[in-house]
């Protein structure tokens, strides 16, 4: 195994059965390119520099950057804070990638009983294992059962993500419609799990000005949405109000992001035309 790669759980001998799997082994899961490396290496950036709640939606825009765009750190506040670049290339465009997130919502037909859900380990060989609709209703959720530290041995965790429109938490209808026309999508969430705690998530997907498409995303740990307003979790629990955790989750998130353009141009090309539940 390659140092610049990790080392990928087994399949089950029922898994690796269906022709899926292929998938699975064929592209190897690599550390953070080494620029994002750098970063990391660096340790947590100045929470003076963060993208503080109360401004959550300064970063949705069409064109421009904020001073940090990739770096985690803890909050005055007792909160975490996640902000996260990346870019895909034009391999990947945006049919695929709506595809792949409604595909991994469905299990293969014959994909064996109590295994997880393979199409999403695709996506993280290493941290993913389950992923669907909460009972089979996009409207009350898609959750995920992962771990989030890229093969050290921690609790998998269930989470249930809550998607909101950002129009009822005060962004502004008509900026919103001219981010649709500029095609620019806003993926706006808050997760809950099975232990107490939230993450609050808002992200940006657009053109990207050297080519392909680019995604600036931030994460909120300790906050949700509720009721029209962002709210502090003060339940959420101190293992996820840390550097540490922080600095894991900034890992899983920039390793998942590059792995997608390995694998899904081919993934796509062979399964978009057949059955959603196609082995």
């Amino acid at each position: 195994m390659s140092e610049w790669t990790y080392e990928i759980p087994e399949l089950t001998e029922e898994e690796k059965k269906l022709p899926v799997a292929k998938y699975y082994y064929n592209y190897p899961l690599h550390h953070p390119n080494p620029l994002y490396s750098q970063l990391l290496d660096q340790g947590a950036m100045d929470p003076a520099d963060a993208q503080e709640v109360d401004h959550c939606f300064d970063h949705l825009r069409a064109e421009g950057y904020g001073k940090v765009e990739y770096g985690y750190c803890m909050m005055p506040d007792g909160s975490g804070y996640i902000a996260n670049y990346s870019v895909l290339s034009d391999q990947v465009t945006p049919q695929m990638r709506m595809w792949y997130v409604r595909w991994i919502n469905i299990h293969s037909k014959n994909l064996p009983k109590g295994v997880g859900n393979i199409r999403y380990k695709l996506w993280n060989q290493v941290d993913h294992i389950e992923h669907g609709l909460v009972d089979g209703d996009f409207k009350k959720g898609i959750y995920t059962l992962e771990t989030l530290d890229m093969g050290r041995g921690s609790k998998a965790l269930r989470s249930v993500r809550h998607n909101f429109d950002v129009r009822d938490y005060g962004f502004p209808e008509e900026k919103y419609e001219a981010l649709q026309k500029a095609n620019v999508a806003i993926t706006s969430c808050w997760e809950s799990f099975d232990v107490p705690g939230s993450h609050l998530v808002l992200s940006v997907t657009r053109p990207c000005p050297l080519g392909g498409v680019e995604t600036l995303s931030r994460e909120w740990i300790g906050y949700k949405a509720e009721n029209g307003k962002f709210v502090r979790d003060l339940e959420t629990p101190e293992f996820m109000l840390c550097e540490q955790y922080l600095r894991d989750v900034q890992i899983h998130n920039t390793v998942e992001q590059q792995h997608l353009s390995t694998f899904l141009p081919e993934l796509y090309a062979e399964y978009h035309d057949l059955p959603m539940d196609a082995d």
